[in-house]
């Protein structure tokens, strides 16, 4: 028997509430850091454009062979996370005058520049990460094997369902 809209939607918005309560999704910064979950997703995709251009894939040879910067910009990681370009532009600027950022110059084209995570930068998105990684193990450490594995499998499922994809763990950590 098909589910009602109406009642899937209200499972979706209570789910919602659950996750984002259990989580602290909700609190001003995250994992007791300086940053809010915005920026610490701006960090992120700064550092997996970089990682996509630098990468031995299709997309770092294509980037070195036609001269792309498909490293992140403004108005590219604006679009990705569905925010205001103004937005992300004064997150980047917040990131420059911490340190977290640099501007290069494109080797292989000297007119482009592209916008990094300095040595700085991952080390502060390192930190989220691993701070983020401590609380899900909390949060699942009372889990038995099998129940852990039914979580991740429905993880899994609602991605796939709802038409979305993780990156490959190797940009993920």
């Amino acid at each position: 028997m098909p589910i009602e809209r109406n009642a899937l939607v209200a499972d979706i918005r209570c789910f919602n509430r659950f996750y984002t309560s259990l989580v602290g999704l909700l609190d001003e910064t995250l994992t007791q850091s300086a940053h809010t979950l915005t920026e610490a997703r701006v960090l992120f995709e700064l550092r997996a454009g970089a990682a996509a251009t630098a990468s031995g894939g299709e997309a770092g040879f294509l980037a070195r062979a036609f001269r792309l910067d498909l490293g992140a910009a403004a108005s590219g990681i604006a679009a990705e996370l569905r925010l205001d370009p103004a937005y992300v532009t004064r997150i980047l600027r917040k990131f420059a005058a911490a340190g977290l950022t640099e501007m290069r110059v494109d080797p292989h084209d000297r007119r482009r520049r592209i916008l990094a995570l300095n040595t700085r930068g991952n080390a502060a998105l390192a930190g989220l990460q691993a701070a983020a990684d401590r609380d899900l193990s909390r949060l699942t450490a009372g889990l038995a094997g099998d129940e852990a594995a039914e979580l991740s499998d429905a993880l899994r499922k609602v991605m796939r369902l709802l038409g979305g994809e993780c990156l490959p763990s190797s940009l993920q950590s």
